[in-house]
């Protein structure tokens, strides 16, 4: 998220929660693996009366083409007695409001356990929070949203409904000179995952990559709707293998994005584009069944709700202002309030896939070094080390999924304008913009993040 706030109030009156409340749902194998998947363009509207506004970087930029619709892709997963839906929608971030709404015109599936909407965090997409129409004023376009709900439960209910039988495998590759981390400690997944589904009867396989970068290859100049990268990994991988393909962004916090490969200004951002999707291709290609493992027929899945208190008063404004649809609870916050929100694990076998709402710095995933300018906070413990505290030997996180809360952001770098908290962003000490904490909810979030993950695991048993 980027540059969508220029906004000086001090509202305190309306929000979102965090008190833990997990439940999970555990099924035995049957026969093997049951996997559906679909997918469906979202139209723009045409003769809209409203605006479509550019999400990611710049305020009230109209946009002015189109490189590539944005879609929503569907996959159901499931061990035999039961399965969990996973949705990808192209765009920069959903909050809760748009996936309650998604999950209501999905409406009833039977023997469907539970609907999860992730963004792929798209920069080249309609807005979809409403953060980046003029300020103050809702960035939404109605009727997109509208095309958007109905492409992404039309894709649900099919992925559902279209299953084939067979086998599913893990593997990854681990990329290199890919990555720019803007903000120090200098901590990303090198990591390219990737679950494939195999079809008994030789149809289509379904493959889904997670990776840990924002998807903003075209930069910030950019006015042309575009999947970006993940879109090209997707439909190259598609034309190669005959495969259907989504995308899960990972930890994409701190800020993890790709590198320019060339100069990302006007026509050269499109080669940049095109730069990255080869090069992530050619990771994807390498992910061959000899460096796969088998994921045996099981399948559990736990999620906690909880409260996360809203210390950050640029989003109770909006929230207020009906921008914001987030669920909104009285709290301790400072604003007086919280959000209410979600977090998932779906046990796959023995691989923990964790649904996280927002964007969570890696070292509060991987651990190992963290910032220090807010010194004296505690951090929580590292997920991956809850995770191994609980069992799991291996985990993913794929980010932005049933929720926005923002940037999740270590306690002990934790830094705000003293001046205008939460308003203007500051320079450290070492010249290290703290821009995330102007897009965060507060310093409460991680250990709320934590917390939530071990409820929601410890629920597997």
């Amino acid at each position: 998220m980027k540059n969508w706030k220029r906004f000086i109030s001090v509202l305190l009156s309306s929000a979102l929660l965090c008190g833990i409340a997990p439940g999970a749902i555990a099924q035995e194998a049957v026969s093997g693996w049951k996997v559906g998947f679909a997918r469906r363009q979202i139209a723009l509207p045409e003769n809209s009366a409203e605006p479509i506004y550019i999400a990611g970087y710049n305020s009230a930029w109209e946009i002015a083409g189109v490189l590539d619709l944005c879609e929503a892709r569907a996959v159901w997963l499931d061990a035999g007695e039961g399965g969990v839906l996973l949705i990808g929608v192209d765009c920069i971030a959903l909050d809760s409001g748009t996936v309650d709404e998604i999950r209501a015109a999905i409406g009833e599936i039977p023997g469907c356990l539970a609907v999860n909407v992730y963004a792929t965090h798209t920069h080249a997409g309609p807005d979809t929070l409403g953060l980046w129409g003029p300020t103050g004023v809702n960035g939404k376009n109605s009727d997109y949203m509208k095309n958007l709900v109905a492409a992404a439960a039309e894709a649900g209910r099919e992925a559902a409904a279209n299953l084939r039988e067979g086998r599913l495998f893990f593997g990854h590759a681990v990329t290199q000179d890919m990555y720019r981390d803007s903000r120090y400690p200098y901590v990303f997944d090198p990591n390219l995952y990737q679950l494939r589904f195999e079809a008994n009867d030789g149809s289509a396989g379904t493959r889904v990559y997670i990776y840990g970068a924002h998807a903003e290859s075209l930069r910030g100049d950019n006015k042309l709707v575009s999947r970006d990268f993940p879109g090209r990994l997707c439909d190259g991988m598609t034309a190669l293998t005959g495969d259907n393909t989504m995308f899960c962004p990972g930890p994409i916090g701190g800020l993890i994005m790709t590198k320019a490969f060339v100069d990302d200004t006007g026509k050269q951002a499109e080669e940049n584009l095109a730069i990255t999707s080869d090069k992530l291709i050619e990771y994807a290609k390498s992910i061959t069944p000899d460096t796969e493992r088998e994921l045996m027929p099981n399948l559990q899945f736990s999620r906690s709700v909880f409260t996360v208190p809203l210390d950050n008063p640029a989003f109770a404004l909006y929230k207020l202002l009906g921008i914001l649809n987030n669920k909104a609870v009285k709290a301790d916050g400072a604003t007086g309030h919280g959000v209410e929100t979600e977090l998932s694990v779906l046990l796959l076998d023995d691989l923990a896939v964790t649904l996280i709402p927002g964007e969570i710095f890696p070292e509060l995933v991987l651990g190992g070094e963290t910032g220090w300018m807010n010194y004296g906070a505690v951090n929580p413990r590292p997920l991956n080390q809850i995770a191994k505290e609980n069992g799991i030997d291996q985990m993913v996180v794929i980010g932005l999924c049933n929720d926005e809360l923002g940037y999740i952001v270590p306690p002990s770098d934790f830094l705000l304008n003293p001046d205008a908290p939460y308003i203007e962003r500051i320079t450290d000490g070492i010249g290290e913009d703290h821009y995330e904490e102007t897009n965060s909810v507060g310093p409460a979030c991680a250990q709320c993040i934590a917390d939530a993950l071990e409820a929601a695991l410890k629920n597997l048993k």
